[in-house]
């Protein structure tokens, strides 16, 4: 029996995974475990553990997020609870396979205890670039011994920077066979969805999820303070969502909780359930902020998104994202105005294709976590001098 563990820190990378974990379920000879961590547990996110536990899995507990401390020490004080509790857990229940997302904190503590536990590291979205990232997400990419990259040019940089070729598997993104997977929501589901939220979801409305820059509290304001002014001038229904688990993620929710109780047409949430969250994404006029969701899962959907700042710089995108570098509220503004002039415009971004694949990630990572050899070789890991 191949025991695979998958990990999950929040709501965004959960969503993602879900196509592996059912594929992962239905296959035989192996034994699929969940490791629940970090913003999963935190009230303050939602205790989005229950998202997981609601599609029938039974999710391993451990390093709960900090609430009272999103310092940046405090993200890696989270690292290094997460290393703790997995070495101790696979004492006596360890898996062949330990199957991480990207590039969060929770990933990087998760790495380290799988390369001194000799435990197999499947590391998905390897090889991607942004401005926040980098350095965890390169970092797990050494210690991991099979390498998932979404798109051409993140392969070709894993492969210029001395990984093995016979490890780096492209794929695509997981987060397209999520997106892809999700049927629309239908007129009465959006009715319940906005009642529950008190926004109205049938005509015009706008989605921001803006995320944290840790360690550029300045920048962070900035970007913010320029979505907030654009959306308020826009005066249409703006439904805003609690950023993910990162440092300074709690001045960032304040700001988002007194702007939406400031007016009508505002609502927030910590958090939506997958199918919802996808099916807004589909649906909205445009997704405004800073979420690497604009640049993967819109690139699908043909959701048009104005990415404000800096978050994600060097990920590849597609022709639905407009780049607002330095942010203000008058890019942002003008940007959206663009974009509702143009008739045309979704159905040319529905028709165009996706850097990050076709929505058929999930098999090939199965078919290769099961064909992996797990021995020795396999796990002692060089790099390649070119």
């Amino acid at each position: 029996m191949l025991r695979v563990a998958v990990l999950t820190g929040c709501r965004s990378d959960y969503g993602l995974l879900r196509p592996l974990l059912r594929l992962l379920e239905d296959e035989p000879g192996v034994e699929p475990a969940v490791y629940a961590a970090a913003g999963h547990l935190a009230v303050s996110r939602g205790s989005t553990v229950e998202l997981v536990e609601a599609d029938g899995f039974r999710p391993r507990r451990l390093a709960p997020l900090d609430e009272a401390d999103d310092s940046l020490t405090g993200m890696a004080d989270l690292a290094g609870r997460v290393c703790g509790a997995l070495a101790e857990l696979w004492r006596t229940e360890r898996p062949h396979w330990l199957v991480v997302l990207g590039d969060r904190v929770e990933v990087l503590g998760a790495a380290t205890a799988a390369w001194y536990s000799r435990v197999a590291l499947a590391q998905l979205q390897a090889g991607d670039r942004s401005r926040v990232d980098d350095g965890p997400r390169h970092a797990v990419s050494r210690l991991a011994q099979l390498l998932f990259p979404a798109t051409v040019a993140a392969e070709e940089r894993l492969l210029a920077w001395g990984e093995e070729p016979q490890r780096v598997h492209r794929v695509g993104s997981l987060a397209l066979d999520h997106a892809r997977d999700q049927r629309p929501l239908d007129e009465a589901e959006l009715s319940e969805l906005g009642e529950r939220l008190g926004l109205d979801l049938h005509g015009p409305f706008h989605l921001l999820v803006y995320h944290p820059l840790p360690g550029e509290a300045a920048a962070t304001q900035r970007g913010l303070a320029a979505c907030l002014t654009a959306l308020t001038e826009l005066n249409e229904p703006v439904l805003a969502l609690h950023p993910n688990a990162d440092a300074g993620g709690r001045a960032v929710i304040a700001a988002l909780r007194d702007w939406a109780a400031a007016a009508d047409r505002r609502a927030l949430t910590a958090n939506l359930p997958p199918r919802e969250f996808v099916g807004l994404l589909r649906g909205c006029g445009a997704l405004v902020g800073n979420s690497s969701a604009g640049l993967i899962e819109a690139s699908l959907l043909g959701t048009p998104v104005v990415n404000v700042g800096r978050r994600q710089d060097g990920r590849e995108r597609g022709a639905n994202v407009y780049d607002l570098p330095e942010p203000t509220a008058d890019g942002v503004r003008a940007t959206l105005a663009r974009i509702r002039a143009d008739d045309e415009l979704r159905e040319q971004l529905t028709a165009q294709p996706s850097p990050y694949g076709d929505g058929r990630a999930a098999p090939r990572v199965v078919e290769s976590l099961l064909s992996a050899p797990l021995d020795d070789d396999f796990l002692s890991k060089r790099l390649v001098e070119r």
